[in-house]
């Protein structure tokens, strides 16, 4: 995982931020403005980890769900699209340089999918 400091682009302004990170006294000072630019980069880093540990967390749920189920399966009849798509999502790929993921509404709907799922092999192991 890239620390927050990353985004930051002012080698002085991302030296301080460093430093205060690993618990230091910073070695530059900074002007007000360096200092709300630096902050205003560090969060967009901190929300950049924020989601890539978002979806770590959620491939780590899913564990080996997708070798158990067909995600063939799932990606046609709730999503209308592809294996391919389902399992660029689920793995987080790079796509063109960016990396994908399920939107809000897409992990909603997939979160929906498994539910029915979930009920239709409830009922079918309650006949055998």
């Amino acid at each position: 995982m890239e620390k927050a400091t990353n985004n930051i682009k002012d080698p002085k302004v991302r030296a301080y931020f460093d430093d205060v990170t690993e618990g230091k006294e910073p070695a530059v000072k900074l002007t007000a403005d360096e200092y709300e630019q630096g902050v205003n980069q560090f969060d967009d880093g901190m929300r950049k980890i924020i989601e890539e540990a978002d979806e770590m967390i959620f491939r780590a749920k899913l564990g080996d769900l997708p070798d158990a189920l067909s995600f063939s399966y799932i990606a046609q009849k709730y999503f209308g699209k592809s294996r391919g798509w389902l399992m660029q999502k689920v793995n987080g790929n790079k796509i063109r340089g960016k990396t994908v993921s399920f939107t809000d509404d897409e992990r909603q709907q997939f979160r929906e999918a498994l539910e029915d799922l979930s009920k239709k092999m409830s009922a079918v192991a309650m006949t055998l």
